[in-house]
């Protein structure tokens, strides 16, 4: 068992759920545990999203990045019982998830869908929308110029607040995959455990979205000032340390141990 696994295991010991402050804190130690073997099978599942986004589109939504994300915290759950981080297991959401993956990832494919299809409406409107205001006071082109600025602004925050909307719903499925592999009756099971999970937390979910959402900044900007070459190390290391927060986080919080020995 590795010492990252040891003191995860000591962690869980005081009898009560992890914060999210602590499970960053483990997280990122053991991101730091395996870091080369880990950012390899990051970096693999995000070339394969990548090209299957570029060849298949919506498609891949559906069907690969389900099964490819079970499978990475597979590997990211692995780590945590001190097992190295091998490639192959990657693939492992494929061979033993594919239903349920896909199955417990439908609403948010499907939210996905409806706010694409949103944008497009609400961007044709208000070009619509711009186009007629502008016609009408041709005579007055400042009116004109205010009247396209307002159109503008207000798509602006319809689109905003709909996309708000959107990461909101996404957040009831963070825990989406590690339930996966602790549901393989369903994916309805695993879809339905995570909601649930994530009702029974909603301000520490809240928190822990708005950190990494604010530390993938500071990474990608971090990566960018590398010549953009860095990205490509920064941006596998988000996903491995927000990957193996959350799978603690849900150890945790579903009472189970954080660690088991290899």
């Amino acid at each position: 068992m590795s010492q990252t696994a040891i003191g995860a295991a000591n962690a869980g010991q005081a009898g009560r759920p992890l914060g999210v402050i602590e499970a960053m804190g483990l997280g990122w130690r053991l991101t730091m545990s395996d870091f080369w073997r880990l950012w390899v099978v990051a970096f693999v599942q995000m070339l394969i999203l990548m090209g299957a986004n570029y060849v298949l589109g919506i498609v891949a939504v559906v069907l690969i990045l389900p099964p490819l994300a079970a499978g990475m915290f597979y590997v990211v759950s692995r780590r945590i019982d001190g097992h190295p981080a091998e490639v192959g297991d990657l693939f492992k959401g494929f061979q033993d998830r594919f239903g349920e993956s896909v199955v417990g990832f439908l609403p948010v494919a499907g939210a996905s869908l409806v706010f694409g299809v949103l944008l497009v409406f609400v961007i044709l409107a208000a070009v619509l929308a711009g186009i007629a205001v502008a016609a009408a006071a041709e005579h007055e082109e400042e009116l004109a110029v205010l009247l396209v600025v307002l159109d503008a602004a207000v798509a602006l925050l319809v689109l905003a607040v709909i996309l708000v909307i959107l990461k909101l719903f996404a957040l009831f499925f963070v825990f989406l995959f590690p339930a996966v592999w602790d549901h393989p009756e369903s994916g309805w099971a695993a879809a339905k455990a995570t909601v649930r999970l994530v009702r029974e937390h909603f301000w520490s979910v809240i928190g822990l979205a708005v950190l990494f959402w604010l530390l993938g900044h500071v990474a990608a900007l971090v990566g960018l000032l590398a010549c953009c070459i860095g990205v490509l190390l920064t941006g596998p290391l988000m996903v491995i340390w927000q990957m193996a927060t959350v799978t603690y986080l849900y150890r945790s919080w579903t009472g189970r141990p954080l660690a088991q020995g290899a």
